[in-house]
């Protein structure tokens, strides 16, 4: 008898960051090998999958391969569909709303020393950028189609085993700079995995030098005397700005940063964790978080506009140092696991300067030092 016609390719909207694809089963299909235009995003053997980090009011063009267990392609169906708005509520934001990532600073005290330590950061402050492109966080989204993975930790003691196996997008790949960041997180278990470091190798297998997985439904700091996926064991993905967040016009928690020279001494909560590299007396310490005076009126800064939602967002909640670097920067989503740049999209390139923010008008919020959070 002839064989049946494979049922077509069909996509859902389900919001501005991901497609629902679907299809019927093909007779004699092992696998299904999915692409987002000329990019391989997901193998498997199950007849839906749902696309993730897609940027809002875009149309993608989708091919799907159902492939025999001997590599012979029994048919290729084709497809398009269309992301939706971004939400009037704004981009989603990680971490428990009562987190201090998502708390304004309001009314704390200035740091008993201010002046000494605000004078170390200020001369710091060389080439401001921030990581578009290289040197911070790329971002894969984890869902149930994507193949579950074991990350060993090759050069310090880490928790990325903390809750078994878990999943990574066949497409995610860590920053290409040598600290190798990645944040791989599952909106629905509210998980978080954070590399240091992180490597794919061609078989799809993943290593980090060190890492962390946490619990996104608090702060997601993680444990002392563990090497997690940044020096003061914050979430990679906390403080992380998004590109959706400069899109929308409005960055909705604290931010972080890395500065050359960090300070001796017990990391400042919430950091849990501090790496010092010089013997300054006034450096700061990881977990130190800084606040630009609110009075400053954005618009009136020689700054083009994008960078205004960054400039309230450290008005609003601050910037927590997370890293030693060789330039001060300011932390941001790097595009290496989307399979397209969303920065080009709105007109950014390279690691852009930030030169036109007052870094001289930014105080030194006090804090205890870690335990005594």
């Amino acid at each position: 008898p002839e064989e049946p016609a494979p049922a077509g390719l069909a996509t859902t909207t389900v919001d501005h960051a991901h497609l629902r694809l679907s299809w019927g089963a093909v007779t004699g299909a092992a696998t299904y090998r999915l692409h987002r235009g000329t990019r391989l995003i997901a193998v498997t053997t199950d007849t839906s999958y749902t696309d993730s980090l897609l940027w809002p009011q875009t149309r993608y063009e989708y091919r799907l391969d159902a492939v025999s267990s001997t590599g012979t392609v029994l048919a290729s169906l084709t497809a398009a569909g269309a992301t939706a708005l971004l939400p009037a509520t704004g981009f989603p934001r990680p971490f428990s709303p009562t987190s201090f990532w998502n708390t304004p600073i309001s009314g704390r005290a200035t740091h008993p020393r201010n002046a000494e330590l605000a004078a170390y950061f200020v001369s710091k402050v060389r080439n401001p950028n921030i990581t578009l492109n290289s040197w911070g966080v790329s971002v894969a989204e984890a869902g149930p189609g994507d193949p579950l993975r074991s990350v060993p930790c090759t050069m310090y003691k880490c928790t990325l085993g903390a809750f078994g196996a878990f999943a990574i997008p066949l497409a995610a790949r860590p920053d290409p700079s040598d600290d190798g960041h990645i944040a791989v997180y599952d909106p629905v278990a509210q998980r978080e995995w954070g590399m240091w470091q992180g490597k794919v190798a061609a078989d799809g297998s993943w290593s980090a030098s060190a890492g962390a997985a946490v619990s996104m439904l608090g702060d997601g700091v993680a444990p002392p005397n563990i090497g997690a996926g940044n020096a003061a064991n914050f979430p990679n993905l906390g403080g992380l700005i998004r590109p959706e967040e400069i899109l929308q016009g409005r960055i909705d928690h604290a931010l972080v940063f890395g500065l050359p020279g960090i300070g001796q001494g017990p990391p400042v909560c919430p950091a849990s964790h501090n790496a010092p590299t010089t013997s300054d007396p006034n450096a700061l310490r990881e977990g130190q978080l800084l606040q630009l005076d609110p009075s400053i009126d954005p618009a009136s800064l020689p700054i083009p506009a994008w960078q205004r939602p960054i400039v309230r967002a450290m008005q609003t909640y601050g910037m927590y140092l997370r890293d030693n670097s060789g330039s001060f920067a300011i932390y941001a989503e790097t595009p290496h696991s989307r399979g397209y740049n969303p920065w080009t999209l709105l007109g950014l390139s390279g690691n852009p300067s930030l030169a036109g923010i007052p870094w001289d008008r930014f105080r030194v919020i006090a804090a205890p030092d870690y335990p005594y959070c």
